[in-house]
């Protein structure tokens, strides 16, 4: 969220600052890094709005990120994690590729990816309107 905040508002937040406003306003999940909540609740905690996107509609991803919004994704095994990460969605190419923003690797945010892998491997049954949010 502070890659989101901090595109997004006039804000800049870095990851210890979120870190901190997590654990203040209770999303930090002791032994698992963040509750889900953390993504529309530091949304609205920092102005912007969110709408919840469907890991069945490719579609409405490559739409929202078309408009100038970020999506928050929240992704399982594969590809981006050996676990559960989030990420950042930050853009689409014109050939239709997806274009991230990965804190955990630069070598992975300097790829294009296929909107196909990242559905497929965003965790299914994340809670809280997850497992992508798009913000705006």
């Amino acid at each position: 969220m502070a890659i989101v905040v901090s595109s997004l508002t006039d804000q800049t937040v870095d990851p210890p600052t979120m870190a901190e406003w997590a654990y203040q306003n209770g999303y930090w999940c002791s032994g698992n890094g963040s509750y889900h909540s953390l993504i529309p609740g530091a949304a609205e905690g920092f102005g912007l709005q969110w709408e919840s996107i469907s890991t069945d509609d490719p579609q409405a991803v490559v739409d929202a990120l078309a408009s100038g919004k970020l999506i928050v994704a929240l992704m399982s095994k594969g590809h981006f994690t050996s676990s559960g990460h989030f990420m950042v969605l930050r853009g689409v190419t014109s050939e239709g590729k997806i274009l991230v923003a990965d804190p955990a690797s630069k070598k992975r945010s300097e790829q294009e990816w296929d909107i196909s892998i990242i559905l497929d491997e965003a965790r299914k049954g994340a809670a809280a309107g997850g497992p992508l949010w798009a913000i705006y």
